[in-house]
Parts: C-alpha cells; sequence; structure tokens
C-alpha cells in the first residue's frame, strides 16, 4: 500500500528548516516516541516514521529528491480539503475472526481556504399538473420570486413548467432582469397530467447553454404526481447530467409521487432527493438549496479507498448532509458537491482479518475533487489509518461522535426493513419495527418523527398498509437524523 508523507510535518519543522533545526526536531521527537523510553500502541510506529523523516531530510541528496517528489505530488501546496476522522477503536484484541472496524471521515474546506463565489448555471422545472393548484402552486411561485432576487449578475437562470408536455418560460440567460422574469413566473397556470419527462429534457438544454467547468450547473426538479411510462428516460437523463457535472435537487411534494424515481435521479446525478409534506415549506427548501449552491467549492467530490491486505470495506454512507447509501466503483466512492455551509461526513465499516499483536496499517482514505479558482491549493488530501492489536486492549468505549452515526445509520435502516417486511408479507414484525423506531426516536427528542411513526404502526396494524404519506415522513425523516444529531 503506496505512502503519502509529509517528512516536515513529521518532524515539526518548516520546508525552510535547517540542517540544525532538523536535528534539534528529531532528538526532541526521539527521546518523547523511543521504544525505550515509549510503550504506548503507536509510539513503535510512530518513532520509525521519524527516523524516516530524519534520515531522508539529513541527507542533502535525499532532501532534494524528496523535494522534487513533493512537488510532482502536488505536496508543495496546501490542501484545499480538510479530513477529520474519527474511528471506532485505536485498539483492538486479536480474534480467530474478522472483526468490525468503523471509520467517521468529516470533509470540509480547509480553513485558510480562500472564499470565492463560482457562478450559478441553475435551471427550475416545476411540474404545474392540476393537482399542483391553490397553495402549492402559489408558494412555488413565491419561492421562484425569492431565488430569483437572490441571483447575481454572473448567474444564469431558466424556468421551465411542465405537465402533459413541456414549456420553456424563461429561456437560460445570465444577468437576467428581475422585474420581467417575475411576472413571467405569475403566468404560471395549473392544468394538465405529469410528464416529467419532456420536463427533464427541456431544462438540460437550458442548462447547456451556459454549462462551464467553472460555473455550479445544478437542476432543480419539483413535481407532486408520478409520472408514467417515461421512468427510464428520466433516469438515464439524470445519468448524462451526473456525468457532466450538473446535479439534480428533486423535489417532491406531498405523498403521491414515486419516491423511489427521484432517489434514483437525485443518486444518478449526485444529487439530493427531498420530501416536502407542506406548501409553506417550499420557500425555505429553495432558499436552502440556493445557499448551498452560492458556497459551493468543489465538484465531483470523490473518495478513493485503499486498505491494506485482507482488510476488507463492508458498506459506507454519508451521513451527512442526509444519510445515503453510497456504491464502491472499484475503489472509488462519488459524493458530489462539497459546500463551505454543508459538511460531508462519511461512516465506513471495515471488516478487519485476523492480525498478529502489534501496530498494523489498515487503510489509507483519498479524497480529491474539482475546484475551480483554488489553482494555488491542492485539490486533495489523504488519511492513512492504523491500529494496534494488544492482549488488554484500553477500554476507552466507542467515540460519542462514531456510536450517535451508528445510532442514526441504525434507525434508517430500520424503517427499510420496514418496507423489506411487508414486501415479505410480514406485517407484524413491520409493526414491531415501527414501534422501536418511535421509542428509539423519542428517546432522541425527535417527537414528532416519533409520533409519525407511531401513527403508522397502528395504521398498519388496523390496514395491513402504510399510508404514501407517513411512509415518506418516516423515510425522508429518519434520513435528515444526522444533520442535527452528529456535530
Amino acid at each position: 500500500m503506496p505512502t503519502y508523507k509529509d517528512y516536515y510535518a513529521i518532524l515539526g519543522v518548516s520546508q525552510s528548516a535547517t540542517d540544525q533545526d532538523i536535528r534539534r526536531g528529531y532528538r526532541q521527537l526521539a527521546r518523547t516516541y523511543h521504544p525505550d523510553v515509549n510503550s504506548g500502541p503507536n509510539a513503535a510506529e510512530k518513532f520509525t516514521e521519524i527516523q524516516e523523516a530524519y534520515e531522508t531530510l539529513s541527507d542533502p541528496l535525499k532532501r532534494r529528491e524528496y523535494h522534487h517528489w513533493r512537488s510532482h505530488q502536488g505536496l508543495d501546496r496546501s490542501s484545499a480539503l480538510s479530513l477529520q476522522v474519527v474511528t471506532s477503536e485505536q485498539t483492538l484484541r486479536p480474534l480467530d475472526t474478522e472483526q468490525a472496524f468503523y471509520v467517521l471521515l468529516d470533509i470540509m474546506p480547509a480553513a485558510d481556504l480562500p472564499t470565492s463565489r463560482l457562478p450559478i448555471n441553475l435551471s427550475l422545472v416545476i411540474d404545474r399538473s392540476t393537482s399542483m393548484q391553490g397553495r402549492r402552486l402559489q408558494q412555488v411561485k413565491e419561492a421562484i420570486r425569492h431565488i430569483i432576487d437572490a441571483l447575481q449578475p454572473e448567474d444564469s437562470l431558466s424556468l421551465v413548467t411542465f405537465s402533459d408536455r413541456a414549456q420553456v418560460l424563461l429561456p437560460s440567460r445570465r444577468g437576467i432582469e428581475k422585474a420581467m422574469a417575475k411576472s413571467i413566473v405569475s403566468t404560471i397556470q395549473p392544468n394538465g397530467g405529469t410528464e416529467m419527462l419532456t420536463g427533464l429534457t427541456a431544462g438540460l438544454e437550458e442548462i447547456k447553454r451556459y454549462w462551464s467547468k467553472t460555473s455550479v450547473n445544478h437542476l432543480i426538479l419539483l413535481t407532486d404526481g408520478r409520472t408514467y411510462g417515461d421512468e427510464q428516460g428520466c433516469l438515464e437523463h439524470a445519468r448524462w447530467a451526473g456525468a457532466n457535472q450538473i446535479n439534480l435537487s428533486t423535489i417532491g411534494i406531498g405523498a403521491d409521487w414515486n419516491e423511489d424515481l427521484l432517489d434514483q435521479m437525485a443518486a444518478a446525478s449526485d444529487g439530493a432527493s427531498i420530501y416536502i409534506d407542506s406548501p409553506e415549506k417550499v420557500q425555505n427548501i429553495f432558499d436552502q438549496t440556493l445557499r448551498s449552491l452560492e458556497s459551493v467549492v468543489a465538484r465531483r467530490l470523490k473518495m478513493t479507498v485503499n486498505p491494506a491486505a485482507g482488510v476488507r470495506l463492508h458498506e459506507v454512507y454519508q451521513m451527512k448532509p442526509q444519510i445515503t447509501h453510497l456504491d464502491l466503483h472499484g475503489a472509488t466512492v462519488m459524493l458530489g458537491a462539497l459546500s463551505v455551509k454543508q459538511e460531508k461526513s462519511i461512516l465506513l465499516e471495515f471488516r478487519i482479518p485476523e492480525l498478529t499483536l502489534g501496530s498494523h496499517r489498515l487503510l489509507r482514505l483519498t479524497v480529491e475533487g474539482d475546484m475551480p479558482g483554488h489553482a494555488n491549493h491542492r485539490p486533495w488530501d489523504w488519511v492513512e489509518l492504523a491500529v494496534h492489536l494488544k492482549d488488554t486492549p484500553e477500554a476507552a468505549g466507542i467515540p460519542s461522535p462514531v456510536t450517535d452515526a451508528l445510532k442514526n445509520l441504525a434507525i434508517y435502516k430500520m424503517q427499510e426493513k420496514v418496507q423489506t417486511d411487508l414486501t415479505a408479507g410480514q406485517v407484524k414484525r413491520a409493526t414491531q419495527r415501527l414501534e422501536i423506531i418511535a421509542t428509539r426516536l423519542l428517546d432522541m427528542g425527535e417527537v414528532e418523527l416519533s409520533r409519525a411513526a407511531l401513527l403508522e404502526a397502528g395504521q398498519l396494524s388496523r390496514t395491513k398498509a402504510l399510508s404514501e404519506e407517513g411512509r415518506k415522513k418516516i423515510k425522508y425523516g429518519t434520513r435528515a437524523l444526522s444533520s442535527s444529531s452528529i456535530n
């Protein structure tokens, strides 16, 4: 497993350090970590790194070669990313079977990264079918007006509505005349059915007009109904969007839309799917989405997992901004965009094989992304993790950030199992799971969500089926648990 090491950081000296500085740094650290005076779980490994760093930096030829390597790797620039890791254990007891090992990875922009707003290339694709009439469409119109007011001259916007067919009300343009655009919004009237593919196609065509590698290219699709016969086409368009750096926010309002389709479209484009149970929440969701777009610093973020021999990645979930199962493509996991105002938190479960006593390197995680406007910073960073095996490991307990993540994930997985039980005809088991979910949510202080789960348990025992509204409220409510629970 190849490693990237910052020898200057290991010795605690600057890149301009003199030979005397390097010797002084080495001696201080050697006195602390030498195995003769330090029997800590990672002391031997740390001392080996210190020795390796000193041998390289104290030799003029090796130091020049190391500088050349650093420059080639981009290590002469500071990283634009900040990676913080909490693991479930620092030490383990040797077992003759696999052990679970959890890694909670928080990904943030580096503290010294200059903030610069990228131009936004946005398309709004809005369902205007008959079912949208009344408060729904009224609130959506008001939310669109808010977005129009918030856009900057360098941003581009298009507005597409769809029912039986799509209509481009506002062709994509940069620096829109806001009064004119808002007057166009007022003309939207509900009518017809729901043909989502026509609207999605038209919206993506508008985004193409101002598509740029240095812009945040995004499409917001809002619907309250089910599209029929064109689901595969919608998925294919979402995959095309993801492959072309266009993220989709798919928003369902009410209870009668196809959550599986919208979830898959969002996942295919590295976007997000959102449930709105009340028209009054539309404006807040639109505003939150725009604020996130305004603070994007990285696009097409991806994580590469390089485990040591025998170490196996079992599964990986995004915990923030919402709980989502992430697929592994080879050794890579796609993470979408990174925003200053929207931290990403990733939970990985590894299976550790039978190992001997002592320190063992487990894995390296490398995160990189497309970061326009930050050429002076390295667009990637990495962490390497090790574990120490002892016959009597310290009883420190699993750190609270990891236990909180596991609790939230367990509830989310349990609501998924409710649907699996129902598909298998296990109504009683599904009801029991909902009752457990309700109790755990109440213990966490999630009173409203707990009540929804308990009501659905009663509904299920009476009718043998979940209500559409209740099922969505529990699914998307448990998906959002970690956004407020993990700090």
